[in-house]
């Protein structure tokens, strides 16, 4: 039994043996020689190669001045545009940019006779640049151009990239297995949102040089601009805004953003904000709470400050004092108001302010009472309070009633005097209390008319006369 397993296992040591044998046979190195013994050649003559390329690798020949020409086949022929120097093969495999295989000295070009000169500069068939979907300074653009140069090749192709801002500049390096000039492009000279255009600078071996203006223009990722909200409506502009507890401030960034700003009073405290990540931006909430109420808080590297209060009722324990002065408190959270001021029937009376408390000037005036202030964020309001200046009414003085006057008749007229004219007034806006006295006190001393004590005497004279003559 030990044997039979000696022998399976010796078996399969053997075929073992055997693939690795025949796999290192099939990895033999590929190979190029010349088909005969001549090493110099020059324009116009043929070169003959022996040739082993079973994995079908591409071939260039290159010159110790860095010319290269794809070899197409077993043969090549020398041109009056390749030049003097020892050459080389070089296999290339896919997606590898050093060769695979070098044999060097392969042969030498020697130009004996004048040949014809290179005076065509290169020329573009065609270039791609390609990016991610948004373009960034930390992106790479990825440039590939087809150029065609058909006498002394392509020696040099530069991409020159150019902005407002900025301008940079990359050397296309040829794929030897595509034969296509490649590069990748990093952008971190360039700003967000600028736009960036493109000319491709070519150069052959004969030093003809061409500069060409591309097409391409490529726009880099605008990125969205901060967007502060106060209870759902945008307050991005507004430098000055009022808060009230309870309501929420969000600030929305762009998806990019590396850096995310927190909440600050002005006392130097720092709260941080509840972030969220969506497909599109950056959003940061937080709800105002009433430990912020009378602080003055805003974001961090942002212009808007808010004021948050608790309240939205400014004054409190307001009284009209003897009619003519008016006097309250200002509630903590209005600290901040201004340019406070009575008004009462179109006059307007300055208010002493102490702390949070205020009093007003006498109002001298009567009418409803009505309160102005400007707030902390430059908003005029005003407010009619219930307190109202009365008018105050005196209690007119004590008159007497003096009985009807007797009016004579016209015999009796005749014995008296005429009555003295009634005075005229100095002053026409004399108070008609002041006339209402004036009138009682002419009723006072005019109440006996002063022609009755006349008759009375003539009336004892003609009685005692009467008596006299009986």
């Amino acid at each position: 039994m030990k044997n039979v397993r000696k022998l399976g296992l010796m078996t399969i040591l053997f075929w073992m043996f055997l693939s690795v044998q025949a796999f290192a046979a099939d990895l033999e190195p590929p190979m190029i020689s010349l088909e005969k013994e001549q090493r110099v050649f020059t324009s116009g003559e043929v070169i003959s190669f022996h040739v082993k390329n079973p994995e079908e690798l591409k071939i260039v020949l290159v010159n110790e001045h860095g010319q290269r020409k794809l070899l197409d086949g077993e043969t090549y022929t020398v041109t009056d545009w390749d030049l003097d120097g020892n050459y080389q093969a070089e296999f290339y495999q896919a997606d590898i940019s050093k060769p695979v295989v070098t044999v060097e000295d392969l042969f030498e070009v020697k130009q004996l006779e004048e040949v014809a000169k290179d005076e065509t500069a290169p020329s573009l068939k065609m270039i791609e640049i390609t990016h991610d979907e948004d373009v960034l300074p930390t992106s790479v653009l990825y440039a590939s151009a087809e150029l065609d140069d058909a006498e002394s090749g392509v020696k040099q192709a530069i991409l020159l990239v150019h902005s407002k801002s900025n301008e940079s500049e990359m050397e296309l390096i040829r794929n030897n297995y595509t034969g296509e000039f490649d590069a990748e492009i990093p952008l971190e000279k360039f700003q967000l949102g600028e736009e960036l255009t493109f000319q491709l600078q070519l150069v052959d071996f004969a030093e003809n040089e061409i500069t060409l203006d591309l097409e391409n223009t490529i726009q880099l990722y605008e990125p969205k601009a901060p967007v502060l909200s106060y209870d759902g409506s945008d307050i991005t502009n507004v430098q000055k805004k009022i808060g009230q507890v309870g309501n929420r401030i969000e600030l929305t960034l762009d998806k990019y953003t590396t850096e995310f700003p927190e909440l600050e009073t002005e006392n130097g405290k720092t709260i941080p904000l509840l972030w969220q990540k969506t497909a599109t931006e950056w959003k940061g909430s937080l709800a105002l709470t009433t430990e912020l109420s009378g602080e003055i808080i805003h974001i961090q590297e942002m212009n808007q400050y808010m004021l948050v209060r608790a309240t939205s009722e400014p004054f409190g324990d307001i009284q009209l004092i003897n009619n003519s002065i008016l006097t309250g408190t200002i509630h903590p959270d209005f600290t901040f108001i201004s340019n406070l001021y009575v008004e009462v029937n179109g006059q307007n009376f300055p208010i002493k302010r102490t702390d949070n408390s205020f009093t007003s000037a006498e109002i001298t005036t009567t009418g409803k009472i009505t309160l102005h202030w400007t707030d902390w964020d430059g908003q005029v309001f005003s407010k009619q309070m219930n307190q109202e200046i009365k008018p105050v009414i005196e209690m007119p003085d004590k008159e007497t009633i003096a009985p009807p006057s007797v009016i004579p008749k016209e015999k009796e007229s005749l014995l008296t005097s005429p009555d003295p004219k009634p005075s005229v007034e100095s002053h026409e806006n004399t108070p008609k209390k002041q006339e209402k006295k004036e009138t009682s006190t002419k009723n006072k001393s005019s109440s006996i008319p002063f022609w009755i004590p006349a008759l009375m005497i003539i009336g004892v004279i003609i009685f005692s006369g009467n008596r006299a003559m009986k």
